[in-house]
């Protein structure tokens, strides 16, 4: 059970450099509103707050920013996760990634749903690939605490440390649900 030193915060990764698409993927918009501000809506009923992980000088409206500190940058996701680690190191994160148009609220509250019921990280394993989907999941507070070791270990793959700490693996409920866009759709 979740307590006031123990929260779910819920983090959006959006400062990635978005090299593939050619547009910052966190801008992008798919819903009438920029993805970052989508993802951040989509994930307010699950957590106690929602915070950015984006990049100094962009505009994320009302939503509190951490960036990448100095001693995690220019790792990919992990840096974001650690970095906000540091200013909330008693809390649980819903990690999601800002290029999943498609997810579901399904998708999000089974997450939710199932993390409280196993006190455990939780996350959707990727059925076209086999792979875990590290950027759409629940990392519990116990876990956590691994991270920085990971880390320190030059381990910086947040699917690596998924498979480390073994967390509960569910099916999305619908297959788009972890379609991730990485490259700018042609018409």
């Amino acid at each position: 059970m979740l307590t006031p030193s123990n929260q779910l915060i819920g983090l959006i990764l959006a400062a990635g450099e978005s090299s593939r698409m050619k547009v910052d993927k966190a801008f992008i918009n798919y819903h009438d509103k920029p993805q970052f501000e989508y993802a951040a809506n989509q994930l307010l009923p699950f957590v106690n707050k929602v915070i950015v992980s984006g990049k100094e000088n962009a505009a994320y409206g009302n939503y509190e920013v951490v960036l990448d500190q100095k001693e995690f940058e220019n790792n990919g996701p992990i840096s974001g996760l650690l970095s906000a680690l540091k200013f909330y190191p008693d809390c649980s994160f819903f990690l999601l990634g800002c290029d999943y148009p498609y997810l579901s609220n399904e998708a999000l509250k089974s997450l939710k749903d199932n993390f409280l019921e196993s006190n455990k990280s939780v996350c959707f394993m990727n059925n076209a690939n086999g792979y875990l989907e590290p950027l759409v999941a629940i990392y519990c507070l116990e876990d956590l605490k691994k991270l920085h070791d990971f880390w320190q270990s030059k381990q910086t793959s947040l699917r690596h440390f998924l498979e480390l700490i073994k967390p509960l693996i569910l099916r999305t409920p619908h297959n788009n649900d972890i379609l991730s866009i990485d490259t700018p759709i042609t018409q």
